[in-house]
């Protein structure tokens, strides 16, 4: 019996380690393919990011959906395609490289679902994915040359100039795009601002104006976006290529790119900007009243800007785009609506029973009396005769003398 409990207990050793054996295998095999997902993820940021192709082609659309789809079938792919773009950019020793850096970047942020782009965007927040890190390559100098001649390294310091420069507008804009996102009808709106915390727990509230209306909140959010619409446009306006500039295919691409979405934002700062012109909520309150000034202020300066911005990218033809938006140019005759406090609707209410005499209405008022019969049940009839006086005498009293 011993000899035969024995040899149960070494056939359950085998079959344990015959387990322990093929988990690990199982094991193996299911950590490969995460390595090698990795490794084409790193491929692909190689391919949109080096200098072989021209960026903004079909080609490069191919690669950064080829990039989505390999984030999307491994949840902390995203993860590290952020650090890998933020290397890359840390290893960039010329303008060109960076820009291609950090043009994925924003092609990612335009192609990737609502999703994505959140993932994407709290990476940004949480410094796993850097895009103000390419002034380093802009250290490049083309006096090492030797034997150049001097028109030859004048024409090169114009170039690294004018992509240096381009290189930190774009560094900017990317900075401020961040903080947008792209709705569901497919335009940009910025994110809203986080709530304010209490100083005492340091906790957020729910309802940062809790004694405030809806009204006054919609008005604070209004606001809020024509701000920052006009901060995107600024950085946009800085962004002009110049000849030197616009003869690399990536600046070109990442130009037509902040070239079409500042149409959008353009578009929705001239719908805002309506829109706070005709609230009376913006007049009612001194916080949102000078935000609206300042606003007000600001487009003076802008839009004149912006309208010579465009006339000149519309004139290069750069990015090839045709339609242009209409730009309104805002001047300081343009004033708010009055606000209507509860003291002047009073006051107004005063001055109406005191002036009795004259007419509340700015036109007269007019009687028409058909000579249509109309046939009446014995109900009406009883009702209509009962007021037939009162109505007759005051017919009577507005017919003209």
């Amino acid at each position: 019996m011993k000899v035969f409990r024995g040899k149960i207990w070494t056939a359950l050793g085998s079959l344990m380690d015959h387990a322990g054996a093929a988990a690990s295998t199982k094991a193996s095999t299911a950590a490969a393919p995460d390595r090698a997902l990795l490794a084409d993820i790193e491929a692909a940021i190689a391919r949109c990011t080096d200098g072989g192709g021209g960026s903004g082609s079909g080609s490069d659309d191919r690669h950064v959906h080829e990039i989505l789809f390999l984030v999307s079938n491994a949840p902390g792919a995203i993860t590290f395609l952020s650090r890998r773009i933020t290397a890359r950019l840390e290893a960039a020793r010329t303008p060109a490289t960076a820009l291609r850096s950090l043009l994925l970047v924003h092609r990612l942020l335009r192609a990737g679902d609502r999703y994505f782009e959140q993932d994407f965007r709290g990476l940004w927040a949480s410094r796993d994915l850097r895009v103000d890190v390419p002034r380093c390559g802009c250290s490049c100098s083309p006096l090492a040359a030797s034997g150049a001649g001097v028109n030859y390294v004048t024409a090169s310091v114009a170039a690294v100039t004018g992509a240096c420069s381009f290189l930190h507008g774009y560094t900017a804009y990317l900075e401020e795009r961040m903080q947008w996102v792209i709705n569901q009808s497919g335009n940009l709106e910025p994110t809203p601002p986080p709530p304010p915390q209490d100083p005492n727990d340091g906790k957020p509230h729910p309802h940062p104006h809790p004694h405030s209306s809806y009204a006054a909140a919609a008005a604070e959010a209004l606001l809020f976006k024509l701000a920052m619409c006009q901060r995107l446009l600024d950085v946009a306006v800085q962004l002009l290529p110049d000849n030197n500039t616009s003869a690399s295919a990536a600046a070109r691409s990442a130009f037509g790119i902040v070239l079409r979405e500042s149409f959008k934002v353009y578009d929705a700062f001239k719908e805002g900007l309506d829109v706070m012109l005709r609230s009376r909520s913006v007049g009612r309150s001194k916080s949102l009243r000078v935000s609206a000034h300042e606003v007000l202020r600001k487009a003076c300066a802008q839009t004149p800007e912006l309208k010579d911005f465009y006339h000149k990218c519309k004139k290069s033809n750069v990015g090839k785009i045709m339609e242009y938006p209409v730009v309104r140019i805002i001047t300081p005759a343009i004033e708010l609506v009055p606000p209507i406090s509860c003291e002047e609707e009073l006051g107004a209410g005063e001055v109406a029973q005191e002036s009795e005499g004259e007419a509340p209405f700015e036109s007269k008022l007019e009687t028409t009396i058909s000579a249509v019969w109309v046939e009446f049940d014995d109900e009406d009839q009883k009702a209509g005769r009962e007021t037939t006086g009162d109505d007759h005498g005051s017919l009577q009293a507005q017919q003209p003398s």
